[in-house]
């Protein structure tokens, strides 16, 4: 296999709007999930701008809806309810989504700066990672409203550790913060408690503000409505309160000199600026918050904008409310558009009034609106029914009929019209840019690599071992090449680590789509940084490779090794008895299959993601080292083909129960709800050797067993009296499923039958 420059690669990821994506030319990129920005993923599932990709990079995979986080802590919603699935939204828009910690940027390379994966480019950027309540100086006890992504399980975490060590008496409580996410939270605190641990919990509240009045800025009607409400339930007010500092775990030194030791704090108090704005090198105001001019553009850059909580428009005063962040959805999706097509942008101004509504958690509600105020049930079904409409528009996750349009790009003409054979390589300036910015480790046994390049690599052998060899790849299931380039490294080592064999060095193959030098150069680097992280720790170098341009992009690696070949472990070395040991659970083909419809959850992404991102290598290692014989990594064909596979070269049987099998979440209920794999049906048809019990036939669990696995586990063939030792070491994912049995007269069976 060559080795030289010229025959490297390149290539495009492969988004959900089009089978033939190719690069774009314009990349508009969202630091942050926030209320502005679910309004422009929205708006690019309806109408997306041609030739340009839209990528949202964020540190949560949900985004929360504020409106609603008081309401779920009474018990009103379900968690869900207030929850934007960003990996299904992402999907179902033909967004990008980038699950990632930004650190820093790069105004003048247009380059976002990412925590342990390359740099994200932009030719437009715009940031809404929102606020966080401020706090006094000291030990940053107590718990912060923000991220309110994990606040109801931290302040679960927080209050079953009280209890655990509490002397009975009623739990002081101190809400920081007089506004209306202090007053909402004093309010629905109650109903919290008294849902999760009874009436038997009392708990004593005391909101705490540092000025004269809660509610700042609304009406005094509205200002009296909710004093009357907080006496009537028993919650103390603590005005002209200043925290000036914390000591200890929890105690309160105000400005006054008075100390407090409350048993919890939680802080909703005014915003402050996220560490991060202070690092990114553009303006900021007199807080620390990104000045921006009112078309939303940053002060110092034209391409960047600054949105929600997280900027302040020159010149304008109003607080920090999500209410602006919503209003600014429309003016930042419209000026983004005017921006890329070289048009005046739209001015942006605040809005001088605005509805409030005020969760009392007793499915009441106070409302502030012009000078008028309420506290009444109609105003509570007012706030539901403004709260669900919002959240409806982002909680619809299936892609619109236009996601699926095949129209011809400029760039799907080109590569109709490029030529084939060698014609069709990646271009020289591409590899030229990138391999220099591969960062390997020297390896000794790498003669002839990439350091400098040349038509061939040479390993040197070691003496007295076979040299092992495997190709494995496959087309792009992710939009993230980073994270493409890291499970295709792990998927391409897997067949040497079921083995036995150790990897020492990879060949990339790869089919890529049409893009521009630098487009291109990008991406590669993305690839080959996702691959060199996985295979560092396995000290495998990347010697070569070679690439084709094509519709689709399609990518992995040919994997060289050293094997001694009388202790390889074989399919057929099976034997009677022997238990079946499955590493990794099962579900990966279903999952992929239902991301390309949106239809993947967060919970159940983030776990496949987890899953695939495992190394086969220590189960490897604990089979080899307590003299395991027969092993195959399950991937593509399914467990049933692969098994059968092993049954078929060695005359035996095997039966394995079907509830032992092991799942990746959501797998089981994408079966039953008709989600499969395309390859599944085939893996099906060539199973002809397969016994299913009766009561099994035609269930929608069996199908798990034609799942095509990316990155799956190994399957064992473990003597019984290891199996303990096996288990042990190889940790909780490995589970036995099944066992070998005798051979019948008319062949090789797999008999799959009901048990746990």
């Amino acid at each position: 296999m060559a080795n030289s420059t010229e025959r490297f690669f390149t290539g495009a990821v492969r988004g959900n709007r089009r089978v033939n994506d190719s690069l774009p030319k314009h990349d508009i990129v969202l630091l942050g999930a926030g209320h502005t920005h679910a309004h422009i993923i929205r708006m690019w599932r309806m109408q997306p701008i041609p030739q340009t990709r839209l990528t949202c990079i964020s540190d949560h995979t949900v985004a929360t809806y504020s409106g609603m986080m008081a309401g779920t802590l009474a018990g009103n919603y379900q968690p869900s309810d207030m929850e934007i699935d960003l990996v299904r939204l992402c999907a179902s828009c033909g967004v990008r989504f980038i699950h990632g910690k930004v650190t820093g940027l790069d105004v003048e390379g247009r380059r976002l700066r990412l925590e342990n994966r390359p740099e994200v480019t932009y030719d437009l950027l715009s940031v809404g990672i929102g606020s966080q309540p401020t706090l006094p100086t000291g030990n940053e006890a107590g718990l912060s409203i923000k991220p309110m992504q994990t606040f109801l399980p931290r302040l679960r975490k927080t209050i079953n550790k009280i209890l655990a060590q509490y002397a009975g008496e009623a739990l002081q409580i101190a809400i920081v913060g007089g506004g209306a996410s202090g007053v909402e939270i004093a309010f629905c605190l109650q109903q919290f408690i008294k849902h999760h641990y009874g009436d038997t919990t009392a708990s004593k509240i005391t909101l705490v503000d540092a000025g004269q009045q809660i509610l700042g800025g609304m009406s005094p009607r509205t200002q009296k409505l909710a004093n009357r409400e907080l006496q009537r339930r028993g919650i103390q007010l603590r005005m002209n309160s200043r925290i000036v500092k914390i000591n200890g775990e929890r105690e309160l030194v105000f400005e006054e000199g008075a100390r407090w030791e409350p048993d919890l704090i939680i802080w909703a108090t005014s915003a402050k600026p996220p560490a991060l704005l202070g690092a990114l090198g553009l303006p900021l105001d007199e807080r620390g918050f990104l000045l921006t001019r009112n078309t939303l553009q940053s002060s110092g850059e034209e391409c960047i904008f600054a949105v929600g909580d997280t900027s302040t428009v020159e010149g304008e005063r109003y607080a920090k409310a999500g209410v602006y962040a919503v209003r600014q959805g429309p003016v930042l999706w419209e000026n983004l558009r005017r921006k890329l097509e070289g048009q005046p942008l739209q001015a942006w101004q605040p809005q001088s009034q605005f509805l409030a509504l005020i969760n009392t958690g007793d499915e009441r509600a106070i409302l502030d609106y012009r000078g008028l105020s309420f506290h009444a049930r109609w105003c509570w079904r007012l706030k539901n029914r403004i709260d669900t409409k919002f959240m409806a528009m982002y909680q619809s996750y299936d892609p619109p009929e236009m996601m699926h349009a095949t129209a011809e790009t400029s760039a799907d003409a080109e590569l109709a019209k490029q030529c084939g054979g060698c014609g069709s390589k990646a271009s020289a300036r591409v590899l030229q840019k990138s391999l220099p910015a591969l960062q390997q480790s020297k390896y000794d046994h790498v003669l002839m690599g990439l350091d400098p390049p040349d038509d061939i690599a040479l390993l040197a052998q070691r003496p007295g071992l076979s040299t092992a060899v495997s190709i494995d790849f496959f087309s792009a299931f992710v939009d993230d090449p980073f994270l493409l380039g890291r499970i295709a490294a792990l998927n391409a080592l897997s067949d040497l680590h079921a083995k036995g064999a150790t990897p020492s060095a990879a060949l990339s193959v790869a089919i890529l789509p049409h893009g521009s030098d630098e487009q291109q150069a990008r991406l590669l680097n993305d690839l080959l940084a996702g691959a060199v992280r996985e295979f560092s720790p396995h000290n495998v170098p990347i010697v070569g490779g070679h690439s084709i341009m094509g519709p689709k992009l399609t990518f992995g690696f040919t994997i060289l090794g050293d094997a001694d070949a009388e202790s390889v472990m074989r399919k057929s070395a099976l034997s009677l008895g022997d238990c079946l040991v499955l590493t990794k659970p099962l579900g990966t083909g279903v999952l992929l299959a239902a991301h390309m419809q949106a239809a993947c959850r967060t919970e159940w992404w983030t776990t496949l993601v987890e899953s695939m991102l495992v190394s086969n290598q220590h189960a490897a290692t604990v089979a080899s080292e307590i003299g395991v014989n027969s092993a195959t990594d399950v991937t593509g064909f399914g467990l049933a083909a692969h098994l059968l596979e092993m049954l078929k070269s060695s005359g035996f049987s095997a039966e394995i129960s079907l509830g032992s099998l092991p799942l990746l979440p959501g797998a089981a209920e994408l079966l039953e709800n008709g989600f499969e794999s395309t390859l599944a049906p085939s893996n099906r048809d060539s199973c002809c050797d397969l016994q299913i019990a009766s009561e099994l036939q035609g269930k929608s669990a069996t199908k798990i067993l034609f799942d095509p696995q990316t990155s799956g586990g190994l399957l064992l063939a473990v003597p019984e009296h290891q199996i303990e030792e096996l288990l042990s070491q190889c940790g909780k994912q490995a589970k036995v499923i099944g066992r070998i049995v005798k051979g019948s007269t008319d062949g090789c069976h797999l008999s799959i039958v009901i048990g746990q």
